[in-house]
């Protein structure tokens, strides 16, 4: 019972668009109609100031981690649940229930996710994002060895624990392709 409040708990956080938020405050326009329309923190850093993208990526970040946190200080500590209650989040966050279910990508809140269950993974996730989109974010070729060296990295810093956030990892990349999928048809059409 305790896993099903925090999942709702989760998504309902996750459902605060903090780029739909900080947009509106600042500027009274609706996030989701100038720019590319994604209520995400790319969009506000390109359309209100990359200041403004930083802390809704941060706000974003804390969404994922911090309904995990939450979960943890109330007892639940398998990695495999904190995950799922942290993908409520991220599903939160991509169909908030305040926005009529349109929302971001989710890679931020994601990102806190990963921060939770593997914060010494976080600077190589930073990195490996900064790599593909210098390169080519939709490529195969750049993320297919990027996902294979983060499982290689994984393993040599959480060797203890590396099965549930081998498990957990998947869980998210899984999520990702779902709500990503229209992306992951273009990346197919491209190759």
């Amino acid at each position: 019972m305790e896993l099903i409040l925090l999942v709702i708990a989760g998504y309902i956080t996750g459902s605060i668009s903090f780029a739909y938020l900080f947009t509106f405050f600042l500027t009274g326009k609706d996030i989701r109609t100038i720019g590319t329309k994604n209520p995400g923190a790319a969009n506000v850093a390109r359309e209100i100031g990359k200041k403004w993208g930083i802390i809704v990526w941060l706000a974003d970040t804390i969404k994922g981690a911090g309904i995990m946190a939450v979960a943890s200080f109330s007892g639940i500590t398998n990695e495999i649940f904190l995950t799922i209650i942290g993908i409520s989040a991220v599903i939160g966050h991509c169909y908030p229930v305040f926005l009529k279910f349109k929302g971001g990508k989710g890679i931020a809140t994601m990102g806190g996710v990963m921060l939770y269950l593997a914060p010494l993974m976080f600077p190589f996730i930073i990195g490996f994002w900064f790599i593909a989109q210098a390169i080519n974010p939709r490529s195969l070729k750049i993320i297919l060895p990027e996902v294979i060296l983060f499982f290689v990295i994984l393993w040599q810093i959480y060797p203890h624990a590396f099965t549930n956030l081998a498990i957990s990892t998947l869980l998210l990349i899984i999520t990702n392709a779902f709500i990503n999928r229209e992306a992951l048809k273009e990346m197919r059409r491209a190759h």
